[in-house]
């Protein structure tokens, strides 16, 4: 872990706009329990729409995005379960184990 700042652009309610050093745009700050329920209505889309889809890449587009915010919560939660920090969500998954 490493000290480092960032620049609070703006603050929501579940999310922020800030800069961190060294960076050339801002990035947004998404509360890890918003993110985590936004993927997981991805999936829900995808799943519900894969059987009767008739446009095969929207719906790979779909399942790309999902596939992306999946490595990004699960980034995320080797970071809090490294600091030994509880998720402030039940992770829910096929297995039980995490996102799917």
């Amino acid at each position: 872990m490493t000290d480092e700042q960032a620049r609070v652009l703006a603050r929501g309610t579940n999310v922020a706009v800030t800069q961190l050093g060294g960076r050339a745009f801002p990035g947004i700050h998404v509360q890890g329990d918003t993110f985590s329920a936004l993927r997981q209505q991805f999936a829900d889309a995808a799943d519900r729409l894969r059987p009767a889809a008739s446009d095969r890449e929207a719906v790979e587009d779909l399942d790309y995005a999902v596939e992306e915010m999946t490595d990004i919560l699960r980034y995320y939660e080797s970071v809090l379960a490294a600091h030994d920090i509880r998720l402030p969500y039940f992770r829910a998954g096929a297995d039980g184990q995490g996102p799917r």
